[in-house]
């Protein structure tokens, strides 16, 4: 499998991400800060 694939023709070339894009660590941040309300407030 190689890592340099082509975009296909119908994906706009600013859809194409090579990082990881800042929303996903937003929402593990949002997730991670949920569950550690909801213990916090169960105790």
């Amino acid at each position: 499998m190689s890592g340099d694939k082509q975009r296909p023709a119908h994906v706009p070339e600013e859809n194409v991400y090579n990082r990881i894009h800042w929303l996903v660590i937003a929402t593990y941040v949002a997730a991670i800060g949920g569950v550690a309300i909801l213990i916090i407030n169960a105790g």
